[in-house]
Parts: structure tokens; sequence; C-alpha cells
């Protein structure tokens, strides 16, 4: 049986990235750190997953499946012997596990093993180049020349959505996932060095950037602008707030701006692609089996109002590709009012509209200048709806 490598064992690590291994009828090791994980992962040799909607919930078995400390010389055996890898830690911990790729890198360069394929699993613009530039860090003139010809590191576009457990189910079983169905895996097809494997639900697209821009404007910022308007409307859950007509008419809208510009950029072939896309996700965000929080969703709005970010990101996007970014504009007018208590970044912004003002805002933490026509267009929702 092929080995499929999975560093980290998380939501998206044990909730899609391992399944899809696993269901693609690969052995799945995974790499953590958690004893707990390792423990019972290595007791049970299996996992559950359970797959929730409105209509009910069904219960999976991922297997046959085994942890390693990550931290060990076992851990870099594994990543020398692997047919595939894939990550699945979050962008901040990227840095802090490339030691660990490279030492395997150059194991399996030592031993003679074919390419490396590598999933990068965390919805990272260009996550390919900073892990490679971390990895080379690591590495000597041979290994780079080595790795330049055989290492593959495979921007992918996570779509699945992971809500959270309660503490007793937690309690119950540590190992538990509980997920949406969608299962979906777009990957970078110009990047593997190796066959590109047969797994479920791959979708190996090239140019590689529609993917990208495709979950950052349409999921990532359709979800933010109904979570904004949700929040300025009272509402708790997700579901809560996509059935209110009008923010649902309103998160339509932000997407479906995003979705012509998609289309005046990518081409008329990928139209009907995120039309039928715009609505799913509009289906998926009524999923109550999620409990997706309003808090959750919007959270660290200094983040998502970046210029290269969902919203903003967004609204320029349209901008550059002659599209009207009208609809997008409400959704970071509410943004700009998200002042959910214990948030890592609300309240700094909050205090800076208060005591700086909006032209230093919108300067400030969407880094857009006076001469840009998005920054009057901002400024101008954003007084409107005081």
């Amino acid at each position: 049986m092929k080995k499929a490598v999975v560093y980290g064992g998380g939501n998206i690590g044990r909730g899609f990235i391992g399944k899809v291994f696993a269901d693609s009828d690969f052995e799945v090791v995974f790499l953590d750190i958690m004893p707990v994980i390792i423990e019972e992962m290595n007791r049970r040799g299996s996992y559950t997953v359970r797959i929730v909607s409105n209509e009910g919930q069904q219960d999976t078995l991922v297997q046959p499946v085994r942890a390693v400390d990550a931290s060990t010389d076992q851990a870099v055996s594994e990543i020398a012997s692997c047919d595939i890898m894939a990550t699945a830690v979050g962008v901040n911990v990227l840095p802090r596990i490339a030691p660990i790729i490279a030492k395997g890198i150059a194991l399996r360069m030592e031993e003679k093993g074919g390419p490396l394929d590598i999933i990068l699993c965390e919805n990272q613009l260009e996550a390919d180049i900073l892990m490679r530039g971390w990895i080379y860090d690591c590495l000597n003139d041979a290994q780079k020349a080595w790795a330049e010809k055989n290492l593959g590191l495979i921007e992918a576009s996570i779509g699945r959505m992971v809500p959270p457990l309660t503490p007793e189910m937690r309690a119950a079983d540590p190992l538990l996932i509980c997920v949406e169905p969608y299962s979906e895996l777009p990957v970078d097809r110009e990047a593997f060095k190796g066959e590109i494997p047969d797994l479920v639900g791959l979708i190996p697209y090239a140019p590689f950037e529609f993917y990208i821009k495709r979950k950052l404007f349409l999921h990532n910022g359709g979800h933010a602008v109904c979570a904004y308007l949700g929040k300025r409307k009272g509402y708790t859950y997700i579901w809560e707030a996509i059935a209110d007509p009008e923010i649902y008419q309103a998160a339509k809208a932000a997407m479906d701006a995003s979705a012509k510009a998609l289309v005046a950029k990518f081409g008329e072939e990928i139209r009907k692609n995120v039309e039928d896309n715009v609505v799913d996700l509009l289906f998926r965000f009524q999923n109550r089996a999620l409990k997706d929080t309003v808090a959750r969703v919007g959270a660290d709005p200094v983040r998502k109002l970046r210029r290269n970010d969902r919203i903003v990101g967004a609204a320029l996007f349209c901008l550059e590709q002659g599209v009207d970014p009208s609809p997008i504009l409400q959704g970071i007018a509410a943004a700009l009012r998200f002042d959910q208590e214990g948030d890592p970044s609300a309240p700094a912004l909050q205090k800076d509209l208060e005591e700086k003002g909006i032209d230093h805002v919108i300067a400030h933490y969407m880094g857009l200048t006076p001469d840009e026509p998005l920054y009057a267009m901002i400024k101008e929702v954003y007084e409107e709806s005081k």
C-alpha cells in the first residue's frame, strides 16, 4: 500500500486531506506534536469523520492511519520514504516545520528516492514560494539542486468548512472531526514533479491563480460579508444571517461582482464554474449543523480588511477588471463597524476610527492611497452608513 504523510493532525489534516488520502487507498501517517492525537491514533489505527448537514449526519471511519511525533528522527524517515505528502498546519507554523521537511528531503536524496510532491493545504497566496524559501534555508547547494528537480510544492484551495466541537464531544472522542459534505480539492496542476496522483476529489488546474482568487473572493469574501452584515443585525450564527433576505441578497450581489471579475480575467470558459460556485456557497452557508458563528467568520477584521485579502482585495480586483465593486462596499463598511467583544483586532480598529478617523484607517489598515478610486468609494459608503 502506498504511504501518504500529513504534517498536522488538526481540523483540515484529519477532516479533509487525511480522509482524501485514505479514501484513495493510501496508508496515512500523521506528523504531530500533540500526545493525545499520537497515542489515540496509534491505539486505534483509525478515527471518525462526521459529515454534518441540515439533513442529518453520517459517521465514516478513516483508516489505516498512524501517527508519529513530528520532532523525532522517525518523522524525517517517514518523509523520506512516502509516496506523497501534505501540510495542514496553518500559515504561521510553516516556517517551523520547514527544517524537519528539509531533513526528510536530504535523506530522500541520500537514499536515492524519487520526486516528492507536497500538497500545501494552507489557503495562503504563494504558499509554494514561501515554503520553498524556508526549506531551502535548511539545505546545502547540492540538496537545493536536487529539490529544484524533484520537490513539488503544490498550492491547494481548501474549501471544506469544519465546525467547532463542543468540549463534551472532544472529551468523548479526541479524534472526532465534524465536516460539511463538500470535499473538492483543486490543486496547481503545473507544480507536480512526479505523476499527478489519483486522489478522490482532486481537481488539477492551470492557471491555478483562478482557484486561489475564486476561494478568496467568492468563498471567503462572501462569508465575510455575511458575517459583518449579520453582526450589524445582531445575529449569532451564519445560518441565521444568510436566512435574512437582505443579507442573502447583499452577499449574493458581492459574490456576483467578484464572479464577473473572474470571468473578465480568466475568460468565458469559467463562467459556469463561478456561477455554480456562488449558488453552492450560498446553499452551504445555510448549513445549521456547522454552527458557524458570525464572531468566528468575522474575527480579526484588521487582517480581513487588508488590500490583498477577501473584501478590499475583491473590490480592487473588480476595479482592475472593469467591474463595479459597489456591492462589496456594503460589506467593507460593516467590517469597519465590527465591534465584537474579545476579538483580537476589532477594539484597536474601533479606537483608531474614533480617534484618528476613517482616512487614517483606510490608509493604514487597507493600504490604499487617496489617488486610488476605491479610497473615496469606501470613505463615502462608510460615512453614509453612520
